[in-house]
């Protein structure tokens, strides 16, 4: 690892590993009616829950009132022993709200309460809805058929976040906002951050332009996010100085205000490099976080 913390980042690093976002509403609700579709009783331990047998070539529409969090909880339907690769996608009329690309294997645990077929081990994505009526179509490939259970929260849930330390980075700095210091890891161009991610989640960076005392009004950079040879994504991004940040062990430049945006990081184990491209010279901070990642058939 090439990463060269100064000493105040070791003190307040653990303040900033885990944390909530704030939320409107808790607590999901699951979808027991849908027009059209009969629910099967899934049985999860001991425990009978309802989901709908979503299969593929046969897509499941559903609608939710917002604004709203959605949960779907999928298992793939498959024989003992197997392992199953499958995809599943939520759209609403021509926009994907997510995409879960995973594998599963049959658990010992769950079946259901009428039939012979096994089930997989569960495997969730999640997107929120604006205020008014969405209609929601899943749709599957890969396998015959998934189970799902869909649920939803009224408002926005809350989601906890994990901090991802990177495998490489030249420095890292410390922002001070309001009562919470965080850590930032600097890139510049040609030495990248470079992050490990295991998906599927959704990989959220924050980044943050310096200033130095030369440096006035809106400045512009660029950012790009890449694996292998493949260009994730690309980002214009244009700020000014921060009013109520400031770099805790930095005293010639200043942060500017936070940029955020967020990547679907498919299944699997993912080597990613955060690249500064523009302007030359420029330094700017990344800090890199994902949700934190659900244990167990919690459902």
């Amino acid at each position: 690892m090439n990463i060269r913390p100064l000493l105040i980042v070791l003190l307040f690093a653990p303040l900033a590993n885990t944390w909530s976002r704030p939320a409107l509403a808790s607590g999901f609700t699951a979808v027991e009616t849908i027009a059209g579709a009969t629910p099967v009783t899934v049985v999860v331990g001991s425990k009978p829950r309802v989901y709908f047998r979503l299969v593929s070539g046969a897509p499941l529409k559903f609608s939710v009132e917002g604004p709203a969090r959605v949960r779907v909880v999928s298992r793939a339907e498959c024989r003992d022993q197997e392992i199953v690769t499958y995809r599943l996608v939520a759209t609403e009329a021509t926009r994907e709200l997510d995409r879960l690309q995973t594998e599963s294997s049959a658990s010992s645990e769950v079946h259901y309460l009428h039939g012979p077929v096994s089930l997989g081990k569960s495997r969730r994505l999640g997107f929120s809805v604006p205020k008014g009526r969405h209609e929601v179509v899943l749709s599957v490939s890969g396998v015959a058929a998934v189970a799902v259970r869909i649920q939803t929260s009224r408002g926005r849930a809350p989601e906890h976040m994990v901090s991802l330390t990177p495998v490489q980075a030249d420095h890292s700095v410390g922002v001070s906002e309001g009562e919470k210091l965080i850590p930032y890891y600097s890139v510049v161009s040609g030495s990248p951050v470079r992050l490990r991610v295991i998906g599927p989640t959704s990989l959220e960076i924050s980044s943050r332009l310096d200033f130095d005392a030369t440096m006035r009004g809106m400045q512009g950079y660029r950012l790009r996010v890449v694996e292998g040879n493949r260009t994730l994504r690309e980002w214009d991004l244009k700020t000014t100085k921060a009013l109520g940040a400031t770099y805790a062990n930095v005293r010639d430049r200043v942060p500017s205000k936070v940029s955020v945006s967020r990547l679907l990081i498919p299944s699997g184990s993912h080597d990613i490099t955060v690249q500064l491209l523009g302007p030359p010279r420029a330094t700017a901070q990344i800090h890199a976080r994902i949700p934190e990642p659900s244990v167990g058939n919690e459902e």
